[in-house]
Formats: structure tokens, sequence, C-alpha cells
């Protein structure tokens, strides 16, 4: 086949993906057909070549995001074994690929947090109807709060709502020993993510979004901070980017600006408490009662510890089952199995747990306080009287 050996070069440069190494041997090409006496297939390919350059010379680097639209990204099909791109130095991948899954649990969230939720949530569901009218979806949300929240649980679970693969990346991985690869780190997750169509998860993103006047901080740094948000401005083209951190107040200033969404996760309310605990227990025949006892004693806890220490309750529960121990002994027990500081009832006596749970915004009453500590209602109430004297 005639010229084989050029289009066996385009074709190898083509697989690596060298944008440089593709044009030049289109160039070859066009050369050859020219010396063939085939002007005008010569002069299509070199037409190619001069708007693919020319592209590449007004592509986006350094660019506040603007009022353009962008039409809703093709990008390929994600797949889990998909090639993962590494850090040069050590070899580590850059980041994990986490597959949608039907129902994945959504946090408790707050009435706020759950109005944002929301508001995304329907954006993308009628992402074309929005981008025929000229609107473009969101396309960046910033997750923050303490930890044990569920930041990153509600960003996988916005991924698999939107039934797109996750790509999740700890930002402090990405932080190389010698700091000129951090930059190029960046760089190579955000173009592995930007060509397939899937969210991106930056976890632990105070990492590298720090903020570039802090005097702590080398100049290399500050680079790596302008290399984000290069790659943040660039990703609005192509889909949903989800940061997540525990430090707010570390982030630049020009970071909050890249986030058309900003969802804040707190430490949860009683009744968030409540809720967090009566989704586990939902099988136990007094789950109400038991969840009450639960978001009472752990006020001022993250949800995370809510849920271990439900449980931690269910499997005192199951590994009690013979004993005569009451739902508050093995309330108990959980609590210091999970070795949980500041959650009362670890050192208390059943009688002062009885007090404790008769207060608002528990407030439960003698019937349901006698099934929890396995007594009748007069013992209840005779513990009740001993402690107002």
């Amino acid at each position: 086949m005639e010229n084989f050996d050029v289009l066996q070069a385009l074709a190898r440069t083509a697989l690596a993906g060298n944008a440089e190494a593709i044009s030049h041997q289109v160039e070859r090409l066009a050369d050859r057909l020219a010396e063939a006496g085939e002007e005008g297939d010569a002069k299509k390919l070199r037409a190619l070549v001069t708007r693919s350059k020319s592209r590449q010379a007004v592509e986006p680097m350094n660019l506040q995001p603007s009022g353009v639209t962008f039409a809703p990204s093709a990008g390929q099909r994600l797949t889990a074994k998909a090639t993962l791109p590494v850090d040069r130095e050590s070899g580590a991948p850059l980041c994990e690929i986490v597959m949608p899954e039907r129902g994945e649990m959504l946090p408790v969230l707050p009435s706020q947090a759950q109005a944002a939720y929301d508001s995304l949530i329907g954006e993308w569901q009628h992402e074309v109807e929005l981008t025929q009218l000229g609107l473009p979806v969101s396309q960046s949300l910033l997750v923050y709060g303490p930890p044990g929240t569920g930041k990153t649980t509600l960003a996988l679970a916005i991924a698999s709502r939107l039934g797109r693969p996750a790509v999740v990346a700890r930002l402090d991985g990405l932080i190389s020993s010698l700091l000129g690869n951090t930059a190029r780190n960046l760089g190579a997750l955000f173009d592995f993510c930007n060509r397939y169509d899937s969210v991106l998860i930056l976890d632990e993103f105070d990492a590298v979004a720090k903020i570039r006047d802090d005097v702590n901080e080398v100049g290399e740094i500050k680079r790596v901070v302008n290399a984000l948000l290069q790659n943040l401005d660039k990703r609005t083209q192509f889909g949903l980017t989800i940061a997540v951190t525990n430090h707010e107040r570390l982030l630049d200033s020009a970071v909050w600006r890249r986030f058309e969404h900003q969802i804040e996760l707190g430490l949860p309310s009683y009744d968030g408490r409540f809720e967090i605990a009566h989704l586990s227990l939902s099988g136990l025949e007094d789950a109400d009662t038991v969840a009450r006892a639960i978001a009472q004693l752990t006020q001022g806890r993250s949800g995370a510890d809510v849920r271990t220490l439900t449980l931690a309750f269910l499997k005192m529960s199951v590994l009690q089952h013979q004993s005569s121990s009451s739902h508050l002994g093995t309330l108990q027990n959980a609590i210091q199995a999970t070795g949980m500081r500041g959650v009362r009832g670890a050192d208390d006596t059943v009688q002062a747990l009885v007090e404790v749970l008769r207060e608002p915004p528990a407030s439960l009453g003698q019937t349901e306080l006698a099934a929890l500590a396995g007594k009748d209602r007069k013992t209840i109430g005779r513990w009740l009287n001993e402690a107002k004297v």
C-alpha cells in the first residue's frame, strides 16, 4: 500500500495521544500526496492541521470563568478497567474509579444542604432542556465541614444519582516529594477525567488549594495553586467537579469563586442524629426508642460517630442475645467498645442514664424508659423521684 509507512506512523502517534506528533505525521502524509500530484487531498489535510493548531493556540490557560455556554460534553464511556494516570516518581495511581451503584445511600442532610442537593440534581436531570435554552448546568460543587459529616458519601451519592462513574482523587496523594511534579500530576489527573463522562471528586481539596499569601508556604506551592485554578477553569467544559474539604478556612479566595454550588455539612442536630440511628435500627421492634436514646447520648458528635455507635449496639445485641442485658446495658457496652470520648453512658449507672434520657430533647416517658432499662414503671418512677431529691 502506497504511503503505508506514513499511515503506520500516524496510527502509532494517534494512539499515543501526542497532538504535536500527530500533526507532524499528517503533514508528512500531505507532502507525499502533493508529490504524487494529489494536490486537492494534500490541501484538505493541511487545512485540518491548521485548524487544529489554531484551536490549541487559543485554548484557555489561566482565564477566569466566562459567561460562555458550553454544550453538554459527550465524553468517552469510563469503565473500571481504564488505565489510570500515575505519579511518575512513585508509579502510584493518582485516582480511583468508583462505578455508580443503584441505591447509593445519601447522608442525612440539613434542610439547606438538601435544597442545594435537590437543585443540583434537578439541573443535571434536565441538562438537555437547559442547554437548548442557552442555560448551562452547574458544573462545580464544594462540600465542606468537620470530619465524619458525610461529605465524601454525599459526593459519591451524587455521582450514582447521575448514573456516572466517579473519579476519586485524594489531592494530598498528588503532592510529590519533588514539588515540580505536583502540578504535572494535577494536569495528568484533569486530562484523564476530561476524556470521560464522569464526576471528578477532589478529596482532601485543601491540600493543594491553600491560600497563596500564606507566609508559611513556599513559592512552588503557590504555583501549584495556580495550576489547580487553570485546570478547574478548563474543566468547566467537560463535566461535574466536586471538591471535598475539612478545612475550608485554608482555601484560597480564588478557589471559592470556581464553585457555583457550596454545601456545608455541620454536626447533626438531635433530629439528624435520630434519623441516622433510625436508618440502621429500622428492623428493631423498638427502633424509635433506641434511636432517641442514641441521639440524646451523642450530642455534639458527627454523623459517622452516631452510625458507628448504632452498629456497635446492634452487634452487641446479637452477641448478648442469650444474656439478660437491657438495651441500656447493651448501649453502655457499645459505648465502651467504640471508645468514644465525650459520649455519656460508658461510666454511668443505668439509673443515671434514665435521668439523662428523661431530659429534653429526648424526653422519654416512663414506659419507654422501663423498656430500655429492663425494669418496671414503678422502679423507673422511684428512680426519677430520687433524682429530684
